[in-house]
């Protein structure tokens, strides 16, 4: 028998391949539905007195719209690309509700780090309004976040952008502090990689407070090493899947460190958290790569996978 999850994925791939045309890749998991979450347990150490547990996530890529949504990328020539990009997480939506009963059940305070949704539309406006606004938990911005209405299409006007997404949050999306168990969590914006002037100084403000910080944002300090070799990997399987031969796969390079793109200061800011003492971790995502890898003396960069496959990590902070 079918399962829901199935005849759902299965409905809307046969609709848009038999209304748009196209070749398109439809992801299925094959993952039954109360398999669909994969917690990762870990433990941060922050120095506090008593314990508590968290549930991090990232990268859900929320992916709805509707027919003005479909008149607005077919505008910008990216009609196949959005239809692409929808059917590229089939498990979003289940793996979002998922996520939620989960910390719900265990009484878990929530961290989101960005990209809840693939694109800023109509339709997942919508989703937003009648299933996240409300919500207790505290997020930070993804760079999907800022793209609006085609894939890849990224807003000219930031602020307005941010003022649109702002009714469908508690917290601020520039800066926002939440203390939790003695320990203070700052989400900042990093999303569109350099920070902005407002961004650093309050961010920097936070750390005043003499608390554990937990730093959370989207894009991940600089990239790892681990990340780099799969994005090549990645790269390699999809150019043998179309048919290229090893000379074609010799050429890939890995992409540039994010590192290397920064303004002065951006890049001070981030020197400047490696010397604090007081930060004890950087919650993050965006690679959709699972790992934890080294970032100061005091602090590690917790890179969670994407959401979108129901990864997340439940933290025991210590």
């Amino acid at each position: 028998m079918i399962s829901r999850r199935n005849f759902l994925a299965l409905g809307a791939g046969a609709f848009a391949a038999k209304a748009f045309g196209g070749d398109y890749t439809f992801y299925e998991t094959g993952i039954a539905d109360e398999q669909v979450l994969k917690v990762t347990p870990i433990e941060i150490d922050l120095g506090l007195g008593k314990a508590f547990k968290a549930l991090h996530f990232s990268d859900t890529h929320l992916n709805f719209f509707d027919v003005v949504d479909a008149g607005a990328a077919a505008e910008k020539n990216a009609r196949e690309k959005f239809y692409q990009r929808w059917v590229r997480f089939p498990q979003a939506v289940q793996s979002f509700y998922a996520t939620l009963d989960y910390a719900r059940r265990n009484a878990l305070p929530m961290f989101h780090t960005g990209d809840l949704i693939d694109i800023s539309t109509a339709g997942n406006d919508r989703f937003l309004a009648h299933n996240v606004a409300g919500l207790d938990w505290h997020c930070a911005l993804g760079n999907h976040e800022y793209q609006i209405e085609a894939p890849g299409n990224y807003t000219t006007d930031e602020p307005a952008q941010r003022r649109r997404l702002q009714p469908h949050f508690r917290n601020d999306l520039t800066v926002a502090s939440r203390v939790i168990g003695g320990a203070n969590f700052v989400a900042i914006d990093n999303a569109r990689v350099n920070l902005r002037e407002e961004t650093i100084f309050r961010a920097r403000a936070e750390f005043d407070k003499g608390l554990p910080v937990v730093l959370m944002c989207h894009i991940p300090p600089f990239y790892t090493a681990k990340f780099l070799d799969n994005s090549v990997r990645g790269r390699a399987a999809i150019l043998r899947k179309a048919g290229k031969g090893d000379e074609d796969i010799r050429k890939l390079r890995r992409p540039a460190n994010v590192w290397d793109s920064y303004d002065q200061k951006t890049r001070d800011f981030w020197t400047w958290t490696q010397t604090n003492s007081r930060l004890k971790a950087i919650l993050c995502g965006h690679t959709h790569c699972e790992e934890i890898d080294g970032f100061s003396e005091t602090a590690s960069m917790y890179v969670a996978g994407g959401n979108f496959e129901g990864r997340a990590y439940e933290i025991t902070f210590l």
